[in-house]
């Protein structure tokens, strides 16, 4: 509005006018021409007839022209102008100069009398043009503060009527977007658009705010619900959890059982030749379970809690050549061969956490062994760089198996996945041994390499960083295979050892072991058995089951504590299948020295001892 405003007072202030000027200053050059034409007759005749009234008669009729013009009569003498004479006679005109100033209009007009030749100048003064101008732009100017106060009352109208109520509609619109509810809009009675936007803003205002109240009642209403389910769910993960450590102990317990007999049968002499057959079949699917057990354990724990990792000193050798030996049980009574490439690492101590490499190696190898039919499958272990302090070791498995399809390598490690329903139907698996190995290589630095060809066979390669730490001939080394028998066996009898077990059968399998192995041991069937027999006879160590009739390990632990008993020194371990992390750490919190996790075998056993 402002700018047509502007458009129009620029046209009516200045345009027109000027134009107006101009028209009118011509328009008076142009009567200012025939009043010079007719007055120079008119001086001319008077001069021929030399009729002086004549001139007085133009003086009075110049002096009752409305227009009140001005009429100069000049001579020209001797090429030089004067003034003649001047009408009306009231005019005093100092010189010729001063008639053609710019203070008047003028146009002139040429005569020859008998007399004197000359010019008549008619004039009119520039306020007379002003005066004109003036008279003319009145209406003009009029008509333009009409339109300036039709433009005041109109703006007024507008922004009281349609623009201040709709920056307050839209004003109330952001409100009612950002959910503020609580203001007001105008209420002005009105049939037009207007009114109907406001009353249309005050509806939607209203179902809004009715809205928002069913939705707070739907949102506590949620929330409850899904405190409710978090509850339950917690509820269902925590009998989970139970379910699965009840699971797991009732199956590792009797396991333990079976792989320690294996192991004791498979080390008797008097056996029929038929027996080593069926014994390494009996061998291996019980690692086979225990693998299984151990892989859904594994999972489960992960999902709630980081992986940790701990390290202890290994000789790198003996580590894998353990590996190997247990890998060998896999491959009894079956076409494929497997060999091991391990002697470049030998004389290497390194600080590793050898439960978590060999259970990547042991997943690996294990694999390799299911999806091959004829072949070979093999470990191979380099140095790849070494220094002071560090050494890089690369672990290469390789089959000659049935190999992965390329559309299936981007899943492979993925939970629970198996290449495809005919292969989950012909090979055995839970689907996440992969999956383990890989968020354990994760969580040493590392990353699992797999090329494979399909019906050629699959490797996987990954690297490993180790502390290298000094040689040392004379320490037992965690997981080192004691060779001198003899001075193993005179150590083992120097230790007394009390075993606290309610099993029959495992009392039995872990009285045999201990005999094998030339240790004195002895058992008892309860908690409170154990602590009798603990008052009255010294021992080095106490190994106890944790879940037990009436009285717990943890319970048996806590009497130690609060009783005298004969042995001062005593070392308590604890000895259960319930082998999650944090149950672990619950037993070693109450004070245990270590936890033992069924199922043991021989060389874990022996393991354990030879740390003792």
């Amino acid at each position: 509005m402002l700018l047509v405003t502007s458009l129009v007072g620029l046209l009516m202030l200045y345009v027109l006018p000027n134009r107006q000027e101009a028209a009118l200053e011509k328009s008076m050059r142009d009567e200012l021409s025939s009043l010079a034409v007719a007055y120079s007759l008119s001086v001319r005749s008077a001069l021929e007839q030399e009729n002086l009234s004549a001139l007085s008669d133009l003086n009075e009729q110049i002096k009752t022209d409305a227009r009140a013009p001005i009429i100069a009569v000049l001579s020209d003498e001797a090429d030089q102008r004067r003034i003649f004479a001047a009408f009306p006679s009231s005019e005093e005109l100092a010189s010729v100069a001063e008639i053609y100033s710019p203070r008047f209009l003028s146009a002139e007009r040429n005569f020859t009398s008998d007399i004197f030749d000359g010019t008549v100048v008619v004039m009119f003064e520039r306020g007379v043009l002003k005066a004109r101008l003036w008279s003319l732009n009145q209406p003009l100017y009029f008509a333009f503060g009409v339109i300036c106060l039709l433009q005041l009352v109109f703006a007024r109208q507008l922004s009281t009527r349609v623009l201040l109520p709709i920056i307050e509609a839209a004003g109330l619109a952001d409100r009612l977007g950002e959910g503020n509810y609580s203001d007001r809009l105008f209420k002005r009675s009105r049939d037009d658009e207007i009114g109907k936007l406001a009353a249309s803003l005050r509806r939607l205002k209203t179902k809004l705010r009715l809205q928002e109240r069913e939705n707070r009642r739907l949102f506590l209403s949620l929330e409850e619900t899904v405190e409710e389910r978090t509850l339950e769910l917690r509820e269902a993960l925590k009998a989970k959890d139970a379910f699965t450590a009840s699971v797991s102990h009732e199956l590792r317990t009797p396991l333990h059982s079976i792989i320690a007999s294996l192991d004791l049968m498979s080390v008797q002499g008097n056996i029929d030749e038929s027996d080593p057959k069926y014994l390494s079949i009996a061998r291996r699917g019980a690692q086979t379970l225990l693998l299984l057990i151990n892989e859904l354990l594994d999972f489960q724990r992960w999902e709630h809690e980081p992986i940790m990792l701990v390290t202890e000193p290994t000789d790198l050798f003996e580590f894998l050549s353990d590996i190997a030996t247990t890998t060998d049980i896999l491959f009894d009574d079956s076409p494929i061969k497997f060999h091991s490439a391990i002697d470049e690492v030998k004389d290497f101590r390194v600080q590793i956490d050898g439960q978590r490499v060999g259970q990547i190696l042991l997943n690996l190898l294990g694999n390799a062994r299911k999806f091959t039919r004829q072949g070979e499958v093999s470990l191979e272990v380099s140095v790849l760089s070494q220094s002071v302090y560090n050494v890089e070791i690369l672990f290469v498995v390789a089959d000659t198996g049935i190999g992965i399809a390329p559309e299936h390598l981007s899943k492979v490690g993925e939970p629970y996945f198996q290449a495809a329903e005919g292969l989950n139907r012909k090979f055995s698996g839970t689907g996440l041994g992969l999956s383990i190995v890989k968020r354990l290589l994760e969580t040493m630095g590392a990353q699992l390499n797999i090329s494979s060809v399909v019906d050629k066979g699959t490797t996987l390669d990954f690297a490993l960083n180790f502390a290298k730490l000094p040689a040392e001939d004379d320490v037992l080394v965690a997981g080192a295979i004691v060779d001198d028998d003899a001075m193993m066996l005179e150590r083992k009898k120097t230790l007394d050892i009390l075993y606290v077990e309610d099993s029959v059968t495992n009392r039995m399998v872990m009285s045999a072991m201990m005999e094998r192995l030339g240790v004195n041991l002895t058992m008892a069937s309860s908690a409170e058995e154990g602590l009798n027999i603990l008052k009255a006879t010294r021992f080095d160590v106490l190994i106890t089951d944790i879940q037990m009739p009436e009285y717990s390990g943890l319970d048996l632990l806590q009497w130690i504590r609060n009783t005298p008993i004969a042995s001062s020194d005593l070392r308590a371990y604890a000895c259960t299948a319930n082998a999650g992390s944090d149950a672990i750490e619950e037993f070693e919190a109450a004070g245990f020295a270590g936890v033992l996790t069924k199922p043991l075998d021989l060389q874990s056993l022996e393991k354990f001892l030879a740390r003792l």
